[in-house]
This record gives structure tokens, C-alpha cells and sequence, in this order.
């Protein structure tokens, strides 16, 4: 089986660089069509379920996608909900640099916590699905950490930006998870698709 782990689309906060952590920001304009132009991409491709953080930028990025392939109700997981940013959610970069350059202590989930839930959940849901394709719905610092753990550090936390609705591709085999494709757009993911099966799309 294939997870579909998807970042969700653009908001104000992303356009600002802000760290959003738990804050519940919604979705811009170029959020909600990004969200589209991700359902389009996976229009016709048969998955069983769809999996979104609580919070409303994933929501509504799941519940649009759902629109596209006939999955109108998500399934809300709080376990790959987005880090907690804590002191630092919200903050600017010039106001991260100021609070870093004060001696302040971040406070911010750590990292490990992070990763162990994400995993124990795409875990959680494989087996549920195992013989199905699902789409999980998260956020980039929570998606990252999966790209990290499963990559061994070569890729993810600290390597790359996702990009807003990019779909990264996991497998799960004889119960383990395995990464493959990552960080692609909705136009990236049709020309990888159109590769694989070898045909025109």
C-alpha cells in the first residue's frame, strides 16, 4: 500500500514566514486552489480513506481534495497534528533571530516526540488500510520529520522546505514503512505518474 502524506495548502502566516506551530490559521486564496489543483492530480486514483490534523488549514485541504476522488468525509487524527512551536509559533524570522540572539530558551516540542507520533500513526493507519491507498493530510515541520526518519537523515528536518500541498509518497511493505517520491506539486506528481505508468495522462 501507499500513504499519501500531504502538506496542506498556503496561508497568510506561510506567505509571511511565520512559524504557525498549533495556531489554527486558515487558508489563503492560493491555499484553497492549490488544494484543488492537488484533488485534480489525484482525481481518478482509487484510495479508501483520508486522515487530517485538526487543525483547519489541513482540514479544509483534506476535505477539498476529498471533493476530487469521492471521499467526502476526512477522518481527524490529532496525533499528526503540527510541532509545537510553543514561545516561537508565530514569530517572523526577524523576531526568531531577535529572540534567538536574546539567550532565550526554545521551549518547542522536541524533535524525537515529534517523529515517534508522526511514525506511530502512519504505522497506525497502514495497518487499518493495509491493502488499500490512503491520504493523510499534515503540516511541514511534521512531515518533515517523517522524510528525516525514514531518509536517515539524508533528506527532511533541517535538509528542505516542503512546498504547500506537495504529496510525498510512503509504502508500507511487510510492516515497514518506506520512503519514495517527495515534495511534489500537483504537476510534478501527473508527470511522475504519467512516468511510471508509461502512458500519456
Amino acid at each position: 500500500m501507499k500513504i499519501y502524506l500531504i502538506r496542506h495548502g498556503e496561508t497568510d502566516w506561510n506567505l509571511q514566514g511565520r512559524f504557525q506551530g498549533r495556531e489554527d490559521i486558515p487558508l489563503n486564496e492560493t491555499g484553497i486552489l492549490q488544494a484543488r489543483r492537488c484533488g485534480l492530480a489525484l482525481q481518478g486514483e482509487e484510495f479508501k480513506a483520508i486522515i487530517t490534523s485538526p487543525l483547519c488549514r489541513a482540514k479544509k485541504t483534506a476535505e477539498i481534495i476529498g471533493e476530487y476522488i469521492n471521499l467526502p468525509r476526512v477522518i481527524v487524527e490529532e496525533g499528526i497534528t503540527e510541532r509545537d512551536f510553543s514561545k516561537v509559533s508565530g514569530m517572523t524570522p526577524k523576531e526568531r533571530e531577535a529572540f534567538y540572539a536574546s539567550g532565550e530558551v526554545d521551549d518547542k516540542e522536541p524533535w524525537e516526540l515529534l517523529c515517534n507520533r508522526m511514525i506511530a500513526n502512519l504505522h497506525k493507519y497502514a495497518e487499518q488500510y493495509s491493502n488499500s491507498n490512503i491520504i493523510m493530510v499534515s503540516h511541514g515541520a511534521s512531515i518533515n520529520s517523517v522524510l528525516s526518519a525514514l531518509s536517515s537523515g539524508r533528506t527532511g528536518t533541517g535538509k528542505i522546505i516542503l512546498k504547500n500541498t506537495c504529496i510525498n509518497i510512503i509504502y508500507y511493505e511487510a510492516g515497514k514503512l518506506r520512503l519514495g517520491q517527495y515534495n511534489m506539486t500537483a504537476e510534478e506528481y501527473l508527470e511522475f505518474k504519467k512516468q511510471e505508468l508509461g502512458v500519456k495522462i
